[in-house]
Parts: structure tokens; sequence; C-alpha cells
């Protein structure tokens, strides 16, 4: 049941790709939005993810087998920055146990996914059971990749259904965010540090410095305005 989704025209809605084999276009129909001016709600997420009738629902990613590397299951999700639009939350029905969400390559969270049903896989004759995962961001973005887990070696992983919340860009939302470490009290860190008799290693002390030197321009930008 899709109340509450909403279908935009092509030149709005979210870009979505992976980085396993799917059939061309595929994924994209399963991409559900909803916007924030609908009242969606955590507790929406159980009706927007309910399972399929049938494994015809199913769109299967598969592993490269020509690859040598085991290379995880990634989704690319991504909002066009001029289409005034940001990505507030996730909920994905899949065969991935677990979902992990990076904004770039800082990770934001995981979802431990709800068992909610098996459905049969009627070319394999197999069993292939679904979990329910969804994670709201900490703050909104225009883009995010989804890492999707499984326990043990999988060749393939079954989408379901992902939906998508978003929101209107806050036309203020980049003035107001903090330069990063800006809110970080490095010395303090490397007091507490060397009180208990540890020391910061070549790559940790490289990353204080780094962010030391974004703080000071940060200061500095400040004055100037």
């Amino acid at each position: 049941m899709e109340t509450g989704t909403v279908d935009w025209p092509l030149t709005r809605r979210p870009s979505l790709a992976s980085s396993w084999d799917a059939a061309c276009g595929a994924l994209a129909q399963r991409l559900h939005l909803t916007r924030a001016d609908l009242g969606a709600r955590d507790a929406h997420w159980e009706e927007l993810l309910a399972p399929p009738d049938t494994s015809q629902d199913l769109v299967v990613l598969q592993r490269n087998l020509n690859s040598q590397d085991e290379n995880p299951c990634f989704l690319y999700l991504r909002c066009d920055p001029g289409g005034g639009e940001e990505i507030v939350s996730i909920g994905i029905l899949s065969s991935a146990r677990n979902m992990e969400v990076y904004l770039g390559e800082e990770y934001c969270g995981t979802s431990r996914g709800k068992n909610v049903c098996n459905v049969l896989d009627d070319s394999e004759h197999e069993k292939i059971t679904l979990y329910k995962n969804y994670l709201k961001l900490e703050s909104s973005t225009h883009a995010c990749k989804l890492k999707l887990l499984s326990f043990g070696e999988r060749q393939c992983v079954f989408i379901s259904k992902m939906v998508v919340h978003v929101r209107p860009v806050s036309t203020n939302s980049s003035a107001s965010s903090p330069a990063l470490g800006s809110r970080i009290d490095l010395e303090r860190v490397q007091t507490i540090m060397e009180s208990m008799g540890s020391k910061l290693s070549p790559g940790a002390q490289q990353l204080m410095n780094m962010v030391r030197f974004q703080q000071q321009n940060w200061i500095d930008i400040r004055k100037r305005d």
C-alpha cells in the first residue's frame, strides 16, 4: 500500500544507482518518495514498507562475477542540487539484513533489519527472507550511499522497495552550519590523552593538526566578517 507516497516528474526525482548489476531501469522503479508536507512519521514506515505479494515484485542486484574483489553492494542516492529537495530519512525492504549509511566516506549510522516475511524465488525455488530497514539522518543531505549487508557470502541482493523522505532545502542551512571541528576542544582532548599516559599515533596527530588548521581558518573568516 502506497499511502503518503508521491511520484514527481523524472527531472525532480532523485537518482538511484547500484554498484552491483541490475536490469536497466528496474531499480529506479522501486524508489518511492514522501515529502515533509505529507506528514510522514516513523510509524508510517511500517505501512510504506509493506511486503510484496510475490517474488515477481523483487529486483535482483548481482555481484559482478568477473571482479576479483569481494566488493559489497552499495546503493547511491542523489537529489538534484538545483531541485530544492534534501534527503531526511531512508527505508528499504530487501534481502540485506542490515544497512549502513554514508555521506561521502563519512559513516552516519546502521539500521539493523527487522524480519518481515519470506517469499519464494520462482527461478531458483529458494526461500528469500526480506528485512525492513529504516534510518533517519542526523542532518539532511543531497546525496548518500547505502551499504547493504548480509550474513554469509551472497552473490545477489533482492530489492522490493526503497522509500525516501525528503524536504525542501533550508535557505540558511549552510550559513548556520559550523565548520568541521569548530566545536571540538582539541587542547582538552590532548590534555586528557596525556593525563591517561596515552600518545596519539602519527595518523591521529596529523588529523588533529588538520582540524586545528580548519578551526583557525574558521576563526579568521568570522573575524573578517
